[in-house]
């Protein structure tokens, strides 16, 4: 069974040779594609979704899920049988498609879904937050896998859309969260929490910030801020447990930040659990952006995440002539 604490590297060799053993004594004709979960360790995709799919048990990473085409029979979950000079084997989830496959060959033998392609398969389980999440993760600037665009996603979605149009049939389930989650995903975030505390602001009705905003200091370093307002010049930065082990260095780190001018907001673990804590951020550096800039964002009462796309849009479209929007 995968471990608690494993690091993307370690799901990705405990998975490999999990699937190896899978395929060397599978009965099927034909190499499986394996997706959602097990695809997620292939990939080496740092986000691990089991918190999200406790109640789904084939979603489960002790279990192998695979997909099959919609004209194939679909074959039956089974469960791990061990087989007679072997060792036993994991059960499996199958799962059909009713639109072309997607997939990369990870190693010799061993084919999944595609990072995208696994994306639009788990829209069907996850709320929208985490699709988000799941989707930032993909974009990550370091990565296992080949790096991905928000243009990619969005050429997936494209691609589906098109074929059902074609066909004159409705898009598969799942497509109009696709959607959304397309709005508020972000290219070059560096972890989960980043992306919550992002989603936290925006749903406060704050602009949404920059990621990894390059910034030069007067020493001639250069820096990237996690969030950031450049208009405000107001930084936001996530620092989780790895960050108590170098409080000298980032101490002197945000005084060079707040030298060159930004207010600087440190947003800590401990901080950013519950719903207060939360607000008080998103309160914080509202009134920041408020102080430097005279406009005014923080909503009292939080928008569900649902409604952050449209209320951008909605702000757009009720933008005077010739202003631009921060949404």
């Amino acid at each position: 069974m995968p471990g608690h604490f494993e690091t993307p590297e370690q799901r990705q060799e405990c998975q490999l040779e999990t699937c190896l053993q899978f395929e060397r004594y599978c009965r099927r004709a034909t190499a499986c594609i394996f997706t959602l979960t097990t695809a997620l360790r292939l990939l080496g995709v740092d986000w691990d979704p089991a918190a999200s799919v406790t109640s789904m048990p084939r979603l489960h990473a002790d279990a192998l899920q695979t997909v099959v085409d919609h004209r194939n029979n679909k074959g039956r979950d089974r469960h791990a049988l061990a087989r007679p000079g072997t060792k036993r084997v994991a059960p499996t989830a199958v799962f059909v498609s009713s639109i072309p496959i997607e997939t990369i060959e990870i190693a010799e033998g061993i084919t999944c879904t595609t990072p995208e392609f696994t994306w639009f398969m788990f829209s069907r389980f996850l709320g929208l937050k985490d699709l988000v999440i799941l989707g930032d993760a993909m974009m990550r600037r370091n990565t296992l896998h080949e790096p991905l665009t928000l243009d990619g996603f969005a050429d997936l979605i494209a691609r589906v859309e098109c074929r059902a149009h074609r066909n004159g049939i409705r898009p598969p389930k799942g497509i109009t969260q696709c959607r959304k989650a397309l709005e508020l995903m972000e290219e070059h975030t560096d972890s989960v929490m980043e992306t919550i505390l992002r989603l936290t602001l925006e749903c406060y009705g704050l602009p949404r910030p920059v990621v990894n905003l390059p910034v030069r200091l007067p020493d001639g370093r250069l820096i990237f801020l996690d969030l950031a307002f450049p208009e405000a010049m107001v930084a936001v930065e996530y620092d989780g447990s790895h960050h108590s082990e170098q409080w000298a260095q980032d101490s002197l780190r945000r005084f060079a930040i707040e030298a060159s001018g930004w207010a600087y907001v440190q947003v800590i673990g401990l901080g950013f659990i519950t719903d207060a804590d939360k607000r008080h951020v998103a309160e914080l550096v509202g009134r920041l952006i408020r102080e430097r800039t005279g406009k005014h964002y923080f909503l009292n009462t939080p928008l569900p995440l649902e409604r952050v796309p449209d209320r951008r849009r909605e702000a757009w479209k009720e933008r005077p002539s010739g202003l631009t929007v921060a949404y």
